[in-house]
């Protein structure tokens, strides 16, 4: 295959990793700003599970190193709620030591950073949240890039900085900074190493005229995607699909197809299996039972019944469940506990629903997400003329349908489990964020690539981009400072009340 061709729009060698720098940090500094409330230096404290299980890790063994009291243990039912002020909230009790149901990845990571750095003393979740949530950034912005340059003839270099600061910013990212537990830590470092997968599953679409290159690439790609699944195996059927895009495109691509197809496969599929195979017998040594991940055990009186009776109020939930505005500084937060006002007038809740937890829907808090439909209409338009032989299923045109299709993928079926489950929660949209994101901004240059050629609709795009992106960005921001439960408020409440005395345009609420 011939080399990548320079784009016009985008700088070249070095200039270009600096523009992507200088992008991903503004982005880090926004999150360190977030996540320590305003101290910069000192963060706040929300939960230690990670670190627990990584301790146990250290000392060669698979449950927490904190164990359950005595008083707990004793009990006839330890389950039982009335004992709740002895658990350890949402962790598993098996033959007296706590496990964790979420998946082993993070607290593996964060041993091994431990292990080598020779950090002793106990960690807070913040910083194996803010390591993952930064991979995130990182492989999202490796990717945008991708784009960029095999997709689009000339993308100007400020549009390629404002999609990574768009994917940094967007909701829910910094509202799930600013409580960094181990559900976090589950859902976002489900979601990076995803798109690492995705990462390098481009490279073996990409590269495919050398065999040995594309499949390794490909393994690569199954590597990541089995990380994934320690940290979320809910992300199963996403990377199975993932898994047959990434096939399908490179075996088209050849005369080949059935026998690349088949490698292709194998390749990615490989490290997938064997890390499907490790998850399923760290049960086994666990819990005595192969599918059991801890949720039998669970300390919790929250009973999460799974039904497709759900996925309609969810639905609606993620996409357009309304935001609470205010003219004091943030300007927009996520109500707790909405009840009849999170659904329209007249709405059929499902028996055992219910509205708790805040939510900020995709199309309300993060407009840029508009734009998503435009690359789907613009490729499936590119694959008819391709499909008719019109036009050459050449590497942009490979590069189009394979990222449309995988950030659609992602972005999706991802999220099957999280609409099957009785409330909607802002966490579980960080399953799919990053990836709607990007498919937006593969819509926002699609538009930018129709219109190029006439002045007049080329800045009209631009400017309902821009238009787009800065609120996307603000609202994200300004939900960042209230997090769970009031971020801000609690840890630094002095900064918010000189933030809403400065900014807010009212002082009468």
């Amino acid at each position: 295959m011939a080399a990548e061709p320079r784009r016009a729009g985008l700088p070249g060698g070095p200039w270009r990793w600096l523009v992507l720098l200088a992008a991903v940090s503004i982005v880090e500094l926004g999150y360190v700003f977030i996540a320590s409330a305003g101290r910069w230096t000192q963060w706040p404290i929300f939960d230690t599970g990670v670190d627990y299980l990584a301790e146990g890790f250290r000392a060669g063994h698979l449950h927490l190193s904190r164990e359950p009291p005595a008083a707990l243990v004793r009990q006839p039912n330890p389950f039982d709620p009335a004992n709740r002020n002895l658990w350890f909230w949402d962790a598993s009790l098996y033959e007296g030591h706590y496990y964790l149901y979420w998946g082993p990845v993070p607290a593996l990571l964060l041993a091994a950073v431990k292990s080598i750095l020779r950090i002793s003393k106990h960690l807070g979740d913040q910083y194996a949240v803010f390591g993952l949530a930064t991979l995130q950034l990182i492989a999202g912005t490796i990717l945008a890039d991708r784009i960029a340059r095999r997709v689009f003839a000339s993308i100007p270099v400020a549009f390629v900085m404002l999609a990574v600061v768009v994917f940094g910013f967007a909701n829910p990212t910094p509202f799930l900074l600013a409580r960094e537990a181990i559900y976090e830590a589950a859902i976002i470092g489900g979601h990076a190493f995803l798109l690492l997968g995705l990462v390098f599953a481009f490279d073996a679409v990409w590269k495919v005229a050398s065999r040995l290159t594309s499949n390794l690439y490909a393994a690569a790609a199954g590597i990541a995607w089995a990380l994934a699944l320690g940290c979320r195996i809910t992300l199963g059927p996403a990377v199975l699909a993932l898994e047959l895009v990434m096939a399908f495109i490179v075996a088209r691509r050849v005369r080949e197809r059935w026998g690349r197809f088949a490698w292709s496969l194998l390749w990615s599929g490989l490290p997938v299996m064997l890390g499907v195979g490790g998850l399923l017998l760290y049960n086994k040594l666990r819990f005595e039972r192969w599918f059991e991940f801890g949720r039998s055990f669970q300390l919790t009186w929250i009973d999460f019944p799974w039904s497709t009776s759900f996925v309609t109020a969810n639905l609606y939930s993620y996409a357009l469940r309304p935001l609470d505005t205010s003219c004091k500084f943030p300007f927009v937060s996520a109500a707790v506990r909405m009840g009849a006002r999170a659904f329209p007038e007249g709405f059929s809740l499902p028996k055992d629903y219910f509205v708790d937890e805040q939510v900020a829907g995709f199309l309300v808090a993060t407009p840029w997400t508009w734009l998503a439909p435009a690359a789907v209409l613009v490729c499936g338009w590119t694959m008819t003329k391709v499909l008719r032989r019109s036009a050459a299923f050449d590497g942009p045109a490979a590069a189009r349908a394979w990222a449309t299709a995988s950030l659609a993928i992602a972005g999706s079926v991802s999220f099957a489990p999280a609409l099957c489950t009785p409330t909607a929660t802002m966490r579980h949209m960080g399953d799919v964020a990053g990836a709607i994101v990007l498919l937006a901004t593969l819509g926002a240059w699609s538009l930018y690539a129709a219109a190029r050629r006439t002045a007049v609709f080329r800045w009209l795009v631009v400017v309902a981009c821009s238009a787009l992106a800065a609120v996307t960005v603000s609202m994200g921001l300004g939900l960042g400072f209230e997090g769970y439960y009031g971020h801000f408020r609690a840890h630094n409440p002095a900064l918010l009340d000189e933030l809403e005395a400065r900014w807010s345009v009212c002082h009468h609420q």
